[in-house]
């Protein structure tokens, strides 16, 4: 949906979709670029410590972004006092004023008597368990995706510094804790780290590579809802990184009766098997009829 413009037709799109982490991932760097003081831009203690978006409406190649924001009062990580922390709340609006995405930014700082923020305690690692029964030979309705869908561990990869930059670019989130080996010295790590929404979109392909490997209905279509991922431990330079992951709920869809929202729990593993970040995928897949 995404590339290929004939399945984009067929599929009643119209045309190729941006995805959904695009806009996601340029929200921060409008943020950073247009309202530093929002995410602490140039502050040595702080860090992004969660952030959460839901999809409103689909963003077509050829579609403008805008962001608009406000100070928010609602965490997207448990844990941190309302002492150290900024929300902010956003919309991403499309070139006719329609909200295509809303969400939320947390942010930890430093507290009034200069003591550095503090990381959230990482869950419990998540438990893969393998499958006993035969799965469907036809299509993989959400019940399936549930029972049978994706789960396991990646490779892996080694992070870099092209990655960070490359990202940064990219994206406009242009944070000196990401590039500016100096300034990071100074910070709450010690060194550079690489930036969250990056790490979370590598585990994100992981397991969207796994899903669209099923025979699902429709061609293959799956719907990204909405995310969510908390900050837990630092990625630096040079570090090893691999996801692990599962689909961990189904639920019917209110708006769409043929479809269901399957939920995926994801954790991002360091070479020391550190759990450094986790957070939560929303896709909508058909449901079978009558489920």
């Amino acid at each position: 949906m995404h590339f290929d413009h004939d399945f984009a037709r067929a599929s009643g799109l119209g045309a190729p979709l941006a995805p959904g982490l695009l806009s996601a991932a340029w929200s921060l760097g409008a943020l950073t670029l247009q309202a530093p003081s929002r995410l602490a831009i140039g502050a040595p203690a702080a860090f992004i410590a969660g952030y959460r978006v839901r999809f409103a409406r689909s963003v077509k190649i050829g579609d403008r972004f805008s962001l608009r924001w406000n100070e928010g009062t609602g965490a997207c990580v448990d844990g941190l006092s309302q002492s150290e922390r900024r929300d902010t709340n956003f919309e991403i609006l499309d070139q006719r004023d329609e909200v295509s995405s809303t969400g939320a930014v947390s942010v930890c700082l430093a507290d009034a008597g200069g003591e550095l923020p503090t990381v959230p305690d990482p869950p419990s690692l998540l438990e893969i368990e393998v499958c006993s029964a035969e799965p469907p030979p036809g299509p993989f309705f959400a019940e399936d995706v549930l029972e049978f869908g994706p789960r396991g561990e990646s490779l892996g990869r080694t992070v870099t510094v092209a990655d960070v930059v490359g990202y940064a670019s990219f994206s406009g989130e242009l944070n000196p804790a990401y590039l500016n080996q100096e300034f990071a010295r100074t910070g709450r790590f010690g060194a550079q780290i690489a930036p969250p929404m990056w790490s979370f979109c590598l585990a994100f392909g992981d397991c969207l590579r796994e899903l669209l490997a099923l025979p699902l209905p429709s061609a293959g279509f799956a719907g990204h809802l909405g995310d969510s991922w908390r900050f837990l431990a630092p990625i630096h330079i040079g570090d090893t990184i691999r996801t692990r992951h599962k689909p961990v709920s189904c639920r019917p869809s209110r708006s769409r009766p043929e479809m269901a929202i399957v939920e995926f729990a994801l954790q991002l593993l360091n070479q020391r098997d550190e759990i450094v970040q986790d957070g939560r995928v929303a896709m909508m897949i058909p449901a079978r009829e009558g489920a």
